[in-house]
Parts: C-alpha cells; sequence; structure tokens
C-alpha cells in the first residue's frame, strides 16, 4: 500500500494505490477511517465512506483484473483519492476510485452477489462508472455535514 497523501489545509486530499488484493481492503478501510475522523467527520459519514470506498475498491480488484494472486506486476492496482470540499455551509467528500483493468460483464444471475455499485448509490450521491481503455473509474460524492 502506498499512501500518496498530498493533503494540505486547502485541499484536505488522501491519495493511496493498493496492490489489487483482496487482503488490502482492510488496510484501505483503516485509512479511510482514520482521514475522515481527522477531519472530525461524523461517525455515520466514516460509516458510509468505508462502505462505499470498500465496495468500490472491492470491484476494482474483483472484477478489473484476470488470474489469481496478489497481482502487483504490471502496475495493476486500485488508486483511491478523497477530497472534503465545501459546498455553501455544508462539505462534502469526493470519492475516485479508479483501476487500470477491465470489468468483467455481469453474470445474468449473479447470485447473491452484484450489490456493490446499487449499495453506493444508496450511501452516495453523483456515483458514476466510467470505462475507459485505460481502465475503470467510480466516482460519487457522499455528504458530509
Amino acid at each position: 500500500m502506498t499512501e500518496l497523501d498530498d493533503r494540505t489545509p486547502a485541499a484536505q486530499r488522501l491519495r493511496l494505490c493498493c496492490p489489487a488484493a483482496l487482503a488490502e481492503l482492510r488496510v484501505v478501510r483503516r485509512r479511510v477511517q482514520r482521514w475522515a475522523s481527522g477531519h472530525g467527520l461524523p461517525e455515520d459519514v466514516v460509516i458510509d465512506l468505508q462502505i462505499a470506498v470498500g465496495e468500490a475498491v472491492s470491484n476494482g480488484i474483483e472484477h478489473a483484473y484476470t488470474g489469481e494472486g496478489p497481482r502487483r506486476d504490471d502496475g495493476a492496482g486500485v488508486e483511491v483519492e478523497l477530497e472534503l470540499r465545501s459546498a455553501g455551509h455544508a462539505r462534502v467528500v469526493a470519492a475516485r476510485v479508479a483501476d487500470r483493468g477491465r470489468w468483467r460483464p455481469v453474470p445474468a444471475d449473479p447470485g447473491y452477489r452484484g450489490r456493490g455499485l446499487a449499495l453506493i448509490r444508496q450511501l452516495s450521491r453523483d456515483m458514476r462508472v466510467r470505462r475507459t481503455m485505460r481502465g475503470t473509474v467510480v466516482t460519487f460524492a457522499i455528504p458530509a455535514p
């Protein structure tokens, strides 16, 4: 896990880059919690942020890369960027989660799986998934009163 924390009083940003390995999810959630709590965000916002970021990272790890193992070569990984912004009298956390892979098509019957993006949509606003030749980018915003 690489933490590229270029947070300044103006930007209030957290940047992380983690290998495409499910074991990294715990570390990502912990770093998100520490960053959000450090900015005085309410506990319910911190939890929503951890869940939404965790789901987006998990999707990047599980669906973007093929093969087994930690996939640390060829730049395979997931990048997380969080930025605390002012929106009038309120604040909002803008999130961006990006990978360099291609997501597999959703199966016709995903069974008990396949609810991560719907969960992110419920916890946030303006959730978007953009697929490009360079990978997939998920963006969303969580209000932070």
